[in-house]
């Protein structure tokens, strides 16, 4: 069983910042990884909607269903709510 977590996508900002995000296989948990210690989103605290922005990327559902969105609403939570703050 590969265990290994998967990259989702890599931030950077064009001022030397860069950060990976990338998703638990095992858990399905977001793990954010810049300088120093990564940080951990556990799967069941994502919302919908941050789980339905993050499918874009390669992010996969735990119970192995995918729903798409044909248009996002205009309260979807963005990418960088999801992060943790620098």
């Amino acid at each position: 069983m590969n265990v290994t977590p998967v990259r989702l996508f890599t931030i950077q900002d064009g001022e030397g910042f860069v950060a990976d995000a990338f998703q638990c296989p095992v858990t399905g948990n977001l793990i954010y990884k810049s300088s120093g210690t990564p940080s951990v989103i556990a799967y069941n605290a994502l919302t919908e909607e941050q789980i339905q922005y993050l499918e874009k990327y390669g992010f996969q559902r735990i119970n192995g269903a995918s729903t798409t969105s044909a248009a996002s609403s205009p309260n979807s939570s963005t990418l960088e709510e999801l992060l943790p703050e620098q």
